[in-house]
């Protein structure tokens, strides 16, 4: 309860999504005297948000996560997209340079390129597994996303996620062999993509326009 302490202590009003029974009965006892915090027991990824907010995209989630919920949770911001200002997450390492890698960067993949098109995503701070209580095996980042589009167009999102299937099973490869199977290759001239290049080295922005080009072929 250390970061939600932080919160019920700054903001006008704090509801905990919380699944675990032992952990609500400590959270009640420690907060029983603050009137603007409230727990829902509830599993985050069950949770529907649209049941309690009325103020659209005034929602800023923050939480200390458990590491192996990091994607389904991501996953379940993005369908609540229209009603989030921000998050702010605390994640594995090695997860969080991954959301926020590009094509400059060793972290870089498709994890990496689908935040981008989601969120702009800044890492706040490295935390050192020293903070933990016991020490995970792991240390973390404390990372911002700020969504950056109200309306996710979800049937774009599932080409983008298509394509970076299609290009990264094969990681180590060019990504000549596999574009030329289902697109034309005029069409990929007047893109300008280097065909040369393996999959993490192409950016997001050719990655959206491959997307678009597979939205056209259908």
């Amino acid at each position: 309860g250390n970061l939600t302490s932080l919160i019920v202590s700054s903001a006008n009003s704090c509801s905990s999504v919380e699944i675990d029974r032992d952990l609500i009965s400590l959270l009640k006892k420690r907060f029983k005297k603050n009137d603007n915090f409230k727990i829902i027991n509830e599993n985050i990824l069950n949770f529907d948000l649209k049941k309690y907010v009325s103020d659209f995209n005034q929602i800023r989630l923050v939480g200390n996560l458990p590491y192996n919920l990091s994607s389904p949770i991501i996953d379940w911001c993005t369908k609540n997209n229209d009603l989030i200002k921000d998050m702010h997450f605390m994640f594995q390492k090695e997860f969080a340079y991954r959301c926020a890698g590009n094509e400059n960067s060793k972290s870089y993949g498709k994890l990496s390129v689908i935040c981008n098109y989601l969120f702009e995503v800044e890492i706040l701070k490295e935390v050192d597994r020293s903070f933990f209580v016991p020490a995970p095996k792991v240390d973390s980042c404390f990372v911002k996303f700020i969504p950056r589009k109200k309306n996710v167009n979800f049937k774009e999102l599932n080409f983008l996620k298509k394509i970076l299937n299609l290009l990264f099973n094969s990681k180590r490869k060019k990504i000549s062999k596999p574009l030329l199977k289902i697109f034309e290759a005029k069409d990929l001239e007047n893109l300008n993509i280097d065909l040369d290049l393996r999959p993490d080295q192409l950016s997001s922005k050719k990655f959206l326009e491959l997307t678009k080009l597979m939205e056209k072929y259908g």
